[in-house]
């Protein structure tokens, strides 16, 4: 890589060298022309800044934005998540009550959670038998 970028070099400095010591007019004509191609490169690179730095603050303003959107977003979709909840507990809530061997009808709370009242009386039933 260093030996390319040598190379380089002393070619451009030779041709330098060449046309600043010849006062010909093809050599004034070739000077005129490098001085516009390095005009033009030096807009070019003005430029180029200017875009980057344009871009560069487009990218930031969207990166701004997006966190508010991403937070509105959240905000909608919490109550979508609290929603779906309450839809798996209602088939639960609709079951049909059972009859146990007494003709006695149950609800689906007294067969969920049995009090300690009704487990002693159970027992005391047992017992009296």
């Amino acid at each position: 890589m260093g030996a390319l970028f040598i190379l380089i070099l002393i070619s451009v400095l030779v041709v330098s060298t060449l046309l600043f010591f010849n006062k010909g007019e093809k050599a004034q004509e070739i000077k005129s022309i490098l001085k516009d191609i390095s005009e033009n490169f030096k807009e070019l690179f003005s430029n180029l800044k200017k875009l980057y730095v344009i871009v560069k603050e487009l990218i930031q303003s969207k990166l701004d934005k997006e966190p508010t959107q991403l937070k509105e977003e959240t905000t909608e979709s919490e109550p979508k998540a609290i929603a779906e909840p309450e839809a798996i507990a209602e088939p639960e809530a609709i079951a049909e009550p059972e009859v146990n061997a007494e003709n006695k009808i149950l609800t689906n709370k007294e067969l969920e959670t049995p009090s300690e009242d009704s487990i002693d009386k159970e027992n005391i039933d047992i017992k009296t038998e």
